[in-house]
């Protein structure tokens, strides 16, 4: 019997189809013919035969998706992002304000709060004579396009597009039919000028494939002079939001695909593990990201996100136990489980509660989910938010 992983469901699309026209795993094993070649029908005299020859070897599985990871732009400078000219600040001027991560401030009712910048923005190699700048925008992974959005007044990401690559290092879901998906990762490129001719929802693209012109694209505007790729790389936490926009009376016009769903990790550093190992798989970098928080929730429900990431989940599912989970800076769930008899007995009858937290980790604190009062640990009203969008 050929091992599952050999089967092709590596590619996402009929990965059970191996078994008897996609009805699920129950024919694994069995012939798909009347009669198998070399045997002799019933009531014949059996002829002799050699002896049976041995299994052969399953195809090895495809390459990772990452790979044949390229840069999202014509800069070829992304492993010292602190050179001149690879990346564009923001007004300050101030390099870090173009990383990942905590790096921002804002005025909020007055005072100046620390903002999270959920990927990094690169700057042009090239621009014409209005300063406008010429670099193409590529996929930077095989993929699909999952979302386009062509009306820059929407989104304060402007013009921007998702492509979405497959990862089985993130898990392989059956559902009741027999069919497969595969965890995937989205790569978000925002701020642009123009999408390619063609660049539509479903389209598969390869590795380089142009998917648009760098600009400076957003509700709110951007100056030319400081026009960038605003890239990103994450997990989208909820394929639901979009009914718990409705439920909550939120205005979204993305649908699934809104910046706010949408949870990153740092792309330079991925890019930078990348370049040491080319075989990375996404949930192998995900083992190297620090946790900031984990918090203890009873929320009866299991999450989506965990349902459609398995791997990123350890052990049963439960039935009604409360959970553990932990979080990345970006609020990024980056592992789960059911909660130990001594986390549980702390979180008592409370719905959540925050079980541990880094202050280094979480730095600045710009996505201002957990919060620390009196020496002590909560959920902010945002993080309860996130916890419900988590949930729903």
């Amino acid at each position: 019997m050929v091992p599952l992983l050999a089967l092709e469901f590596w590619g996402v699309r009929g990965c059970c189809r191996a078994f008897r026209g996609g009805e699920g795993l129950e024919g694994v094993g069995e012939p798909l013919a009347a009669e198998a070649p070399g045997v002799a029908p019933e009531g014949a005299e059996s002829a002799p035969v050699a002896a049976e020859a041995a299994e052969p070897e399953p195809p090895p599985p495809p390459p990772p998706v990452w790979q044949g990871m390229v840069p999202p732009t014509p800069q070829k400078n992304l492993l010292h992002p602190d050179a001149p000219g690879v990346l564009q600040p923001t007004a300050s001027g101030r390099l870090e304000s173009a990383k990942f991560g905590s790096v921002r401030t804002a005025n909020v009712g007055g005072k100046l709060v620390p903002r999270f910048h959920e990927g990094v923005d690169i700057a042009p190699t090239e621009r014409d004579r209005k300063r406008e700048p010429l670099d193409g925008v590529f996929a930077v992974a095989d993929g699909r396009v999952a979302f386009v959005n062509g009306k820059p007044g929407n989104s304060e990401y402007g013009r921007y597009v998702v492509v979405e690559h497959a990862d089985p290092s993130l898990g392989v879901v059956t559902n009741a039919r027999g069919n497969c998906s595969t965890g995937t990762v989205y790569t978000l490129y925002a701020h642009l000028a123009e999408v390619r001719f063609g660049i539509r929802e479903g389209r598969e693209v390869k590795a380089g494939e142009e998917l648009a012109r760098m600009g400076h694209s957003a509700a709110s505007g951007i100056p030319v002079d400081r026009s960038h790729l605003h890239w990103e790389v994450g997990l989208m936490l909820n394929p639901r939001y979009a009914g718990y926009t409705r439920a909550n009376k939120i205005t979204n016009v993305m649908g699934a695909y809104n910046g706010l769903n949408l949870f990153g990790i740092d792309p330079l550093d991925f890019y930078a593990a990348h370049a040491r190992n080319p075989e990375l798989a996404f949930a192998e970098y995900l083992e190297t990201v620090k946790p900031a928080f984990e918090v203890l929730a009873r929320r009866g429900h299991f999450p989506d996100f965990f349902a459609a990431f398995p791997s990123l989940w350890v052990g049963p599912r439960g039935n009604g136990e409360p959970f553990w989970l932990a979080f990345s800076e970006s609020g990024m769930p980056l592992k789960g489980r059911l909660a130990t008899a001594e986390e549980a007995s702390a979180l008592g009858n409370q719905r959540q509660k925050v079980w541990r937290a880094d202050r280094e980790v979480l730095g600045r604190n710009g996505r201002a989910l957990v919060t620390q009062r009196k020496g002590k640990w909560e959920l902010t009203d945002k993080g309860i938010r996130h916890l419900d969008l988590l949930f729903y």
